[in-house]
């Protein structure tokens, strides 16, 4: 990520009028929100979601960040003095965010991947705003797009993945814990296809048409919301308890 020419900073501020909001310290999304279990490209995908990316924003953030640090998060470059930066300035992390237009981000958490993509998110005001990266002004990014996509597809259907149909009406609350009386943390639209990746023993449900005692462990890879909701709601190809293991 290399610094604006003086007229594109002139330009970004004068045309550029966001919220305060718009501007909170990166680190307002905690590091530890996600597990970071993904390398390289898919890496970039993770941490580009849990930042708030999403749809072809999350799809050219990927790619700028391949094009920028090759999706590595300890990536550094260096620039020589420059008007504005006198004594240089450093590229760091995933995105490359400058040290000297960027001095809210600290090392620490330029060098945490989930850190610096919060930090991307809030530079490019959401994902809507990209010149900032040389990479993008310059079209690298572009020879990244289909593997960005290709990245954040394996992100919202991981292989291996177990599905199930929503058929509660209009939707299914997704719940903290196996039960009712547990807050919701979220839900899924009916006829919505999630991910379940387990499957534990709470309160009994009567109704839908599997009553039981059985909740799954979902993740609506429309929101990202992951939680516990009634079997009985969920329609899978088979038993689920034959298809995933315990929690």
């Amino acid at each position: 990520m290399r610094r604006l020419p003086l007229l594109a900073l002139l330009v970004m501020a004068l045309t550029l009028a966001v919220p305060a909001a718009a501007h909170a310290a990166p680190s307002a999304k905690p590091a530890a929100s996600v597990q970071l279990a993904a390398t390289g490209i898919d890496l970039c995908a993770q941490t580009g979601y849990t930042a708030g990316f999403r749809g072809n924003s999350l799809v050219t953030a990927v790619a700028i960040a391949m094009a920028e640090s090759s999706c590595n998060p300890s990536a550094a470059g260096s620039n020589p003095a420059g008007s504005g930066c006198p004594n240089g300035s450093l590229d760091r992390g995933l995105w490359q965010i400058n040290n000297c237009w960027h001095p809210e981000v600290n090392d620490t958490c330029a060098y945490n991947a989930q850190c610096n993509a919060n930090a991307a998110y809030t530079i490019s005001y959401s994902g809507t705003y990209w010149q900032p990266w040389s990479t993008y002004n310059n079209g690298a990014y572009a020879g990244w797009l289909s593997a960005a996509q290709a990245a954040v597809n394996r992100l919202n259907n991981p292989p291996g993945t177990v599905t199930g149909t929503i058929v509660a009406s209009p939707s299914l609350t997704i719940r903290s814990g196996p039960g009712t009386g547990y807050g919701p943390v979220g839900s899924a639209a009916y006829g919505a296809v999630v991910n379940i990746t387990c499957y534990t023993f709470g309160e009994y449900v009567g109704g839908g048409p599997w009553p039981s005692s059985t909740w799954d462990r979902i993740t609506n890879p429309a929101t990202g919301a992951t939680g516990y909701s009634a079997d009985t709601w969920i329609s899978t190809t088979y038993d689920v308890k034959t298809m995933v293991p315990q929690c």
